[in-house]
């Protein structure tokens, strides 16, 4: 589970690798708006996914306080900057409810769980970037000669 802007949020326990300390992000030219830059964790290069831009929060800067969610989709590992990893949850509790059921358009998002007055947003890791967007980060990646994992 994590924070961004004060909402909760959590990713799949099988797609979560790690939670690592934020560091400088290195600015991969030509990568989609939603991609700020790759981040070299252990060798690997790994594109940086700004989530903040995907659920058209305020943008900020990362913060070395803050932590990268590293996750794997269907199509590769990427990171996610948050603003607080809360930890593992193995069972949120509360009342499930399919994501179409609230907001139709919200492709990002799997799952809603309802917690008393709060909301926790499970996310569709394989539709956090678009086919469009994978596309142009496979080209960027190609094009600065970056080999990605």
């Amino acid at each position: 589970m994590f924070v961004l802007d004060g909402q909760r949020y959590a990713l799949p326990l099988p797609a979560v690798e790690r939670v690592v300390r934020a560091v400088e992000v290195t600015v991969l030219p030509e990568a989609p708006p939603i991609v700020i830059g790759v981040i070299n964790i252990q060798g690997r290069v790994v594109p940086v996914v700004d989530l903040r831009k995907r659920f058209h929060l305020p943008e900020r800067a990362v913060d070395p306080e803050d932590h990268f969610i590293v996750a794997r989709s269907s199509t590769g590992v990427v990171a996610l900057p948050v603003d607080e990893a809360e930890g593992l949850v193995r069972d949120l509790g509360g009342e499930r409810v399919a994501a179409a059921e609230i907001v139709p358009e919200l492709n990002y998002v799997d799952q809603v769980f309802l917690m008393g007055p709060d909301m926790v947003f499970v996310l569709a890791i394989d539709t956090v970037l678009t086919d469009e967007e994978e596309l142009v980060l496979a080209d960027s990646l190609l094009s600065a000669d970056v080999a990605c994992d």
